[in-house]
């Protein structure tokens, strides 16, 4: 079962090679773009272009997710791609994973871009900010990381919904793509609704607190934000996997 995934799992990262190099290349042709436009724009203001990308990767791993399971459909490899021998979980978790992994690299490449925009400062006259010069570092790092690990879970979260949606509407065989668009605004508002709900019980979850961020004095984060968003996305990609086992049409 293990290789079967696996062989799956390579198979989805060789089938989106080139809309992951199209869009690596959108993000590097972006860095040279505003090399250009530093002596126009200003040199930190280019450099917070940079980090444009991050914005558009966050919506485009929700809609990549949907995207890789609707191209079953699309080029009829669905039949046979169910009749393999791996459960239906096994199929939605090499899709996520082969997109979790792509959305990872091509943030990490915008990261990159921006931390070598960062690092070339001085050529066009820049200076460097001193981490020792920057108020509460850790705290900030904390910060950064928390955010991070937040946006990371809440693509999987989003991705999970849109695949669920998209396999709903291949439950039905006339107005599929309605009873999609339907479940996606169902599941949205479900989940936003059981979030509210599930952060109220689960109120005892110790915060993380930023102390001192820019002109607020205590900033906390609830760590039972990060176990709702968990617990939906366990529970949505046990029924997915369930739908794609069970109850899709070919």
């Amino acid at each position: 079962m293990s290789k079967m995934f696996f062989a799956l799992y390579r198979k989805e990262l060789g089938g989106a090679r080139n809309i992951f190099l199209t869009i690596l290349g959108l993000i590097l042709g972006l860095g040279v773009f505003l090399l250009t436009r530093i002596s126009t724009w200003g040199y930190w203001q280019a450099f917070g272009f940079t980090f444009l990308p991050l914005a558009f990767l966050v919506f485009w791993g929700m809609f990549r997710a949907f995207a890789i399971v609707r191209e079953e459909w699309k080029e009829g490899t669905a039949p046979f791609l169910r009749s393999l021998p791996v459960s239906g979980w096994s199929i939605i978790g090499t899709k996520l994973l082969a997109v979790f992994t792509e959305w990872v690299v091509l943030v990490l490449a915008t990261l990159t871009i921006s931390a070598l925009f960062y690092a070339a400062a001085p050529l066009w006259g820049a200076e460097w900010v001193k981490l020792a010069e920057l108020p509460n570092l850790v705290e900030r790092i904390k910060f950064v990381a928390v955010f991070g690990a937040s946006i990371a879970l809440g693509v999987l979260l989003g991705s999970i919904i849109f695949q669920l949606a998209y396999l709903l509407g291949r439950t039905v065989n006339r107005f599929s793509g309605l009873v999609s668009i339907a479940a996606t605004i169902g599941l949205i508002y479900l989940t936003s609704k059981s979030s509210e709900i599930l952060v109220r019980w689960l109120s005892f979850a110790p915060s993380i607190n930023f102390i001192n961020l820019e002109s607020v004095d205590i900033f906390s984060f609830t760590t039972a934000t990060f176990l709702v968003m968990l617990i939906e996305f366990a529970l949505l990609f046990l029924v997915t996997g369930w739908v794609m086992e069970k109850r899709v049409e070919s």
